[in-house]
């Protein structure tokens, strides 16, 4: 019978803690240059322009973050799937 490699196992486990990391490090790159861009301006932007740019930078980190957990649970499903056809049942 095949068995599965324990790292193939715990996979699933690191997509999820990278989602983690992406969402924070994405967002947080985002907010820097947001950050420096206003404060290296002459020009005082508005709360619309920067409230949008603060609405687009969580909206990018969080799907970045939904397509990292995604493959954590396809993942998880793929191997549960495996698990179920081969009987061992984990």
């Amino acid at each position: 019978m095949i068995q599965l490699p324990d790292a193939l196992r715990r996979l699933p486990f690191v997509f999820y803690a990278l989602a983690a990391i992406l969402f924070v490090w994405n967002l947080g790159n985002q907010w820097v240059v947001m950050s420096a861009m206003t404060s290296m301006s002459d020009v005082s932007l508005d709360g619309l322009v920067t409230g949008s740019q603060k609405s687009a930078a969580l909206y990018r980190a969080v799907i970045e973050a939904a397509y990292m957990v995604a493959n954590g649970a396809m993942l998880h499903a793929l191997i549960a799937i495996f698990d179920k056809l081969k009987g061992t049942g984990e």
